[in-house]
């Protein structure tokens, strides 16, 4: 055991609002599991968080300040992406709204493989659009249907609305995988930009970088 690396910390993001739930931490964690040389391997804190944890005992944790956080300002227009987990976050804003009873624009694109079996937290999504503590959802299961569709695929449809958005100060928030959907994502801004702001590359490039030095544009990606 001298011979191994100790384990580094895993960090999740919170899904659940103190003002609704006080003594509570909530998390959205996706067991990871393959077959590998014959074996059923499962991933470290989360086969533990899934099959482990009820049985072990108290677990240390600890909690880390985070920017992702929504806009002091309630009326100001939030954009959220976060497909998968990535959802997590957006389920504490979107209790928080609840409690603080906002109903200003809130668009939430979410994305995971079939709706029938990935479709996380769909009563409470539904139930916050029926409430208008959530505007719109906007969702993409890529495996119900030929052809793939993904979150940025679902924004560059709505490219012109997105647009408006921004034009109206909103606030963007991605969560979620850092290798492929938070690049995409970034790309589809940056074309959004190009096809209704009439933005050259580098103008989008800079109109990206000033939302961020903004606060506008907010990413906890992994």
């Amino acid at each position: 055991m001298k011979s191994l690396p100790p384990l580094k910390r895993r960090l999740y993001s919170i899904a659940s609002s103190q003002a609704l739930h006080k003594d509570e931490v909530h998390l959205c964690v996706s067991v990871v599991s393959r077959e590998l040389r014959g074996r059923r391997r499962r991933g470290v804190a989360s086969g533990f968080l899934g099959f482990d944890a009820l049985s072990y005992g108290p677990v240390e944790a600890s909690i880390q300040t985070s920017h992702f956080r929504l806009p002091e300002d309630p009326r100001t227009p939030v954009i959220m992406c976060g497909p998968g987990t990535g959802i997590a976050p957006f389920r504490a804003f979107l209790q928080e709204r609840e409690a603080r009873g906002v109903k200003g624009p809130a668009w939430l694109f979410f994305g995971e493989q079939t709706a029938e079996h990935d479709f996380l937290f769909r009563d409470e999504m539904q139930a916050w659009l029926s409430d208008g503590t959530l505007t719109r959802l906007d969702t993409a299961f890529s495996r119900d249907q030929a052809t793939k569709i993904y979150v940025q695929d679902r924004m560059r449809e709505n490219a012109a609305e997105l647009w408006r958005w921004f034009a109206d100060g909103a606030h963007v928030f991605v969560c979620g995988d850092a290798t492929r959907m938070a690049r995409d994502v970034d790309a589809t801004l940056r074309q959004m930009a190009a096809s209704e702001g009439g933005l050259t590359e580098a103008q989008a490039k800079d109109w990206i970088a000033s939302l961020a030095r903004q606060g506008r544009y907010k990413r906890d990606i992994y």
